[in-house]
């Protein structure tokens, strides 16, 4: 196995040092404008912005004794929601600091962002409040978000004093969390926060659990009309109650942590709703990258994604003068393209892709999926540098239709571009061992399968023996099996990749957590045909190098899930990761053609993807 460029001990060690200074990686550069640091002269132009004893300097001044270079301008992101500070039941990875805040900042070319602490909600308010305005005096693109709460208890201002502070220390956003926080919303005693909240129309960040109900969220928008309200941490399988309302409230805007729907920044623009939509990336818990990677690949005017990236919530803060243009001169090609809206210009291959029949938006259950059939997904990945990928229906496997999803996945396959595969899956809750038997050999008659997908919901553990004449047949075929564990450990992935060895057996949304990611290091160590899929919605930062540390830089692969969540999260994570270049391309593509390579030649020559970019 080739070296590896740092060892997991490393990694753990290097992130464990506790501190709250920031460094800034070399090469970082702000287009036409300077922050202030120590050591520079500035001669003065036509504005000026001074925070805390700190100058913002503004277009048209002038940095004296400076060597960095001004690249061409870019998109101007500034972060609707970040938070640091430490939390409960955290991975000893798992990012927390200030400095991994700014790290991923730099990295992904983010100029400004709103920073909430942990500390405001688990310890004394204002007290903390302050702390936080003290951690980030240093640096003026970082703006504080106060949590705030009714004063009638004596634990916190009037909001009339509140106010005072708020002015004097320069906050102008604030968050509530009714809930953990243990207050009453809908009380009356909660009536002079909210009036002077809304006189001054300040924007409140919540959750729609701190709230209540979905029913609580919608009370909230009708009591508080004139309240700017961002709304983070919905997921994408809530659609059918965040769309509804933040096209019947303007009060309401949303970010796209966790709300991560397929085409959804098209969809709500169509929608009229281009206004309420505000980048948030909740880093360093996840990654700013993915989500920026989320807008720069909208297909909407360029306007109304610079909207969406910062200029909304500029507006929301009343800020006059933007911040400065913060762009990452040692950013790789791969970023540049995102940043660029321009496809990859290296192969991307997705291990983990769904499907709908075409003409849907529709997946049963909790699920929405905007223009989820061929025609949305293809054009997708063509946007996006897509050379193929593994395809699986989503009625067969999350629907429990097995027989009806396989040739969904024929249909599919039928319109594809180059360069795609088939996933098959079979139920042993539905059909007989010789039903079953009888199936696989009908549907892998079709060349174009090479892949097996079973699921959890078929309701039998995957070593079980009501699986076993499915994994003879891939393991004489030397089929590839993707599988999204049953279990809470992976008892199932070694079993299998034990009693099979000619099968590669790829565990399924391996980068979701820190802990996750344990368990698949520790059985890729084990077993040389066991390979990991980074996707999941949590999207944490530093996992994805986390895995390639413990595990190596060859068994780990590119997969989206698609279109159950957009792909651009997934990739965008992946992009901006910290990886060197040469490791991102195996992860994109050349890893999985080692997956597939040894069922290669079954495929037909149209469905054999290239590691050679269009």
């Amino acid at each position: 196995m080739p070296q590896q460029p740092f060892s997991r001990r490393d990694f753990l060690k290097t992130n464990a040092i506790l501190g709250a200074g920031a460094t800034i990686l070399p090469g970082f550069v702000i287009e036409g404008q300077e922050i202030v640091r120590s050591g520079q002269e500035v001669v003065r132009g036509s504005q000026e912005v001074v925070r805390d004893g700190q100058e913002v300097v503004r277009d048209g001044e002038e940095v004296v004794g400076g060597s960095q270079e001004v690249v061409k301008d870019g998109l101007l992101y500034f972060d609707g929601f970040t938070r640091i500070g430490p939390r409960k039941y955290k991975h000893p990875a798992e990012k927390w600091k200030l400095d991994d805040l700014l790290k991923d900042m730099d990295q992904c070319s983010i100029s400004a962002a709103l920073v909430a602490y942990t500390q405001s909600v688990n310890y004394d308010l204002m007290y903390s409040n302050l702390e936080l305005n003290r951690m980030i005096k240093r640096y003026p693109h970082l703006f504080p978000i106060w949590n705030v709460m009714p004063h009638q208890t004596g634990e916190f201002p009037e909001p009339g004093q509140l106010g005072k502070l708020m002015s004097e220390h320069h906050v102008s956003a604030v968050s509530i969390h009714p809930k953990t926080n243990a207050w009453d919303w809908k009380a009356r005693h909660c009536t002079p926060l909210f009036a002077h909240l809304s006189k001054t129309k300040t924007l409140t960040i919540t959750t729609a659990s701190e709230l209540g109900t979905w029913e609580d969220v919608e009370e909230f928008l009708i009591r508080h009309p004139y309240l700017p309200m961002l709304l983070t941490g919905a997921v994408w399988n809530e659609q059918r109650y965040v769309l509804p309302l933040v096209q019947q409230y303007k009060n309401l805007h949303i970010s796209f942590d966790n709300f991560q729907i397929n085409e959804g920044l098209e969809y709500l623009h169509r929608t009229g709703c281009t206004d309420q939509l505000i980048f948030a990336s909740n880093s360093p818990t996840m990654s700013a990258g993915a989500h920026r990677t989320y807008v720069d690949y909208a297909a909407i005017p360029e306007a109304d994604r610079a909207k969406i990236a910062g200029g909304n919530l500029m507006r929301l803060l009343k800020i006059s003068s933007k911040p400065a243009l913060r762009e990452n001169k040692n950013e790789d090609i791969l970023m540049q393209a995102v940043r660029a809206g321009s496809p990859l210009p290296v192969p991307v291959i997705d291990m983990h892709m769904h499907m709908l029949h075409e003409g849907l938006n529709g997946g049963g259950w909790t699920y929405r999926m905007e223009n989820g059939g061929p025609k949305g997904i293809f054009a997708m990945a063509k946007r996006l540098g897509y050379q193929g990928g593994g395809i699986m229906s989503w009625n067969g496997v999350v629907s429990q239709n097995a027989i009806a999803g396989n040739p969904c996945t024929a249909e599919a396959l039928d319109v594809a571009p180059k360069g795609y595969w088939g996933l098959a899956t079979f139920d042993p809750s539905h059909y007989t061992q010789e039903e079953l038997r009888k199936m696989i050999a009908q549907v892998y008659a079709d060349k174009r399968f090479i892949g097996m997908k079973p699921y959890q919901f078929y309701g039998f553990e995957y070593h079980d023996p009501v699986y076993d004449v499915w994994w003879e047949y891939g393991s004489q075929n030397k089929f590839y099996g993707l599988i999204h564990n049953s279990r809470s450990d992976l008892l199932e992935v070694e079993t299998l990749a034990k009693k099979y060895p000619d099968v590669r057996w790829v565990i399924a949304h391996a980068g979701g957590s820190y802990k996750m990611a344990d368990m698949a290091i520790a059985a890729m160590n084990k077993h040389p045909n066991v390979f990991a899929e980074i996707t999941l919605t949590p999207v944490p930062l530093g996992v994805i190098e986390y895995l390639v540390a413990g595990a190596g830089e060859n068994r780990i692969l590119y997969g989206s899930d698609l279109p159950m969540r957009d792909p651009r999260q997934q990739l965008g994570w992946l992009v901006f990761s910290t990886l060197p270049l040469e490791i991102k391309k195996k992860i994109l593509a050349e890893n999985a053609m080692q997956v597939i390579k040894p069922c290669l030649d079954r495929l037909p020559e149209h469905n054999r993807p290239s590691l050679i970019s269009n």
